[in-house]
């Protein structure tokens, strides 16, 4: 059995990796955002990110299965088992061509013909849009067929790789965008070519890199069908979970289009980027977690993974704490840097409401690992996933009634405060745990913490006139009171040894 000690610096290790990742991967594709948003223009930039989102909505049914797939390779690895690693992978590879035909069968008919008769695009761009969605339609095929050879990668906590793999991908959409600045030609159709051809030169090198490490990954031609039925009765009740918060996500992006068109769903794509970046701070901690969590539940290990569940929740919800505080304070300031005078409206209404929700369920994702870590999902998928799907029906109503398109995100928060006790509930049938513990190790760390970090940036922000200045020392304030109270308040014993440990490594290293 591993040393626990020896997990947590692996963690650590590669939470170092996915971080580094993750600053390189935000500044450029922040920059990037607002290259593309200058050379297409708030019109095209709202079709390509109503068109493009359409379509990645129905990857709930690919994303569902690669958190299984994941969770089916870990989970052998947990029982030291090679030989059912390979019935994964020859399962994971016939299960996901099935999707991928079922995935273009799908688009091809109901999806050609909403983007065709329903979405409100100008006459003069519904040829670009069609060719953006066909070009996001093979984009979605090669990511299905993909995750047999990213779920591995990930399942064998390969982050040095997969960090690389995604800085080149950022570097490639960043020389796009610059691209598009010199051409004259349409640059909306330009823009969704090269975006299909990035995401088949990322296929094509996770494919080589998981064949030559992870030897198996051998195909077998005959079938065996002992994973079929779990793999698919797992990802079956993921697929109602990834269906509710793709209807949260491109739903309402859809719903938005339908009411207000083009123009607010831009608005609602920087929000998204906004949000997209800075969930990649709590998503790192997941990533790194995931496989251990995992591999400790396969070996009966259970105060492992409660402990792994409890560090998990407070330090994804404080990162992601940390950079919320200076960007909701100084939102207005870093919007107009980061897209000179071209800010659609709603967009700083929906950034700062993107953020709320997106630090409330933050607290619900580690719950759901552990959940996935059981395999027990029927209950918990079910419920869960009624109460995330329900903002369409009711922000639909909403809508209806004449609301701002700001409600539609209000909903949204509603909804994740009711979800997130749900989820404790759901978590304790199939995973038992002490609600007073969860409350005492994680809830009210977080709360203490939302109340105490923001003191001394406010005060700065009210203080400080230049603005530079001022974002500069509210990020190091907010930076410095959270590495305080942290450390005094919020960290257990365990925890603090595992970031002394490494700190020290990185010192001898030096």
């Amino acid at each position: 059995m591993p040393d626990n000690s020896t997990s947590n610096k692996r963690i650590a290790k590669n939470t170092i990796f996915l971080y580094i990742r993750m600053f390189f991967v935000l500044v450029v594709s922040l920059f990037t955002t607002r290259i593309v948003l200058q050379a297409l223009g708030v019109i095209d930039y709202g079709i390509y990110n109503v068109v493009a989102g359409f379509v990645s909505m129905f990857a709930f049914l690919n994303t569902s299965m690669s958190n299984g797939i994941q969770r089916f390779y870990n989970f052998q690895m947990g029982c030291n088992d090679k030989g059912n690693i390979t019935k994964v992978y020859n399962t994971a590879l016939q299960i996901q061509a099935l999707i991928a035909l079922i995935l273009l069968i799908l688009l091809e008919t109901f999806g050609l013909w909403y983007i065709n008769y329903q979405m409100i695009i100008p006459a003069d761009r519904l040829n670009a849009a069609q060719w953006i969605f066909q070009f996001s339609v093979l984009s979605l095929i090669i990511i299905v067929i993909q995750v047999p050879y990213s779920a591995a990668i990930m399942a064998h906590e390969k982050m040095q790789f997969y960090s690389y793999i995604s800085i080149i991908e950022v570097i490639a959409k960043l020389s796009i965008a610059y691209l598009l600045l010199i051409l004259k030609s349409d640059k909306l159709l330009i823009y969704g070519v090269m975006q299909f051809l990035i995401t088949l030169i990322v296929f094509a090198i996770n494919l080589i890199y998981a064949k030559i490490n992870f030897k198996e990954l051998k195909i077998k031609l005959s079938w065996d069908s002992s994973y079929l039925k779990p793999m698919l009765s797992f990802s079956s009740w993921n697929i109602l979970d990834m269906f509710a918060y793709m209807m949260k996500g491109q739903g309402t992006n859809v719903l938005l289009n339908a009411f207000f068109g083009p123009v607010v769903n831009a608005a609602r794509g920087i929000s998204a980027q906004i949000m997209g970046a800075i969930q990649s701070f709590s998503h790192n901690i997941i990533i790194a977690f995931k496989p251990q969590l995992v591999e400790c539940y396969a070996r009966h290990n259970y105060n492992r993974v409660l402990h792994l569940m409890y560090s998990m929740s407070k330090i994804s919800y404080i990162l992601l704490l940390i950079i919320t505080v200076p960007i909701a304070l100084e939102i207005d300031f870093i919007l107009h840097i980061w897209l000179g005078n071209i800010v659609p409206e709603y967009t700083v209404p929906f950034s700062l409401l993107v953020l709320a929700d997106m630090l409330i369920s933050s607290l619900n994702t580690p719950l759901s690992q552990v959940v996935q870590a059981t395999g027990v999902l029927k209950n918990y998928q079910t419920i869960r996933s009624l109460i995330v799907a329900s903002i369409i029906p009711i922000s639909w109503i909403a809508l209806k009634l004449n609301a701002s398109p700001l409600s539609v995100f209000w909903i949204a928060i509603i909804l994740t405060i009711i979800n997130q006790p749900v989820s404790m509930i759901l978590l304790h049938n199939v995973f038992p745990y002490k609600y007073s513990e969860y409350i005492k190790e994680v809830i009210w760390p977080c709360i203490y913490t939302s109340v105490i970090l923001p003191v001394v940036p406010i005060i700065i922000h009210n203080l400080v006139t230049t603005p530079f200045v001022r974002l500069g020392l509210v990020f190091i304030s907010t930076i410095i009171s959270a590495a305080f109270i942290c450390y005094f308040l919020v960290f257990n014993q365990s925890e603090k040894n595992v970031i002394i440990s490494f700190a020290s490594k990185i010192k001898k290293q030096s």
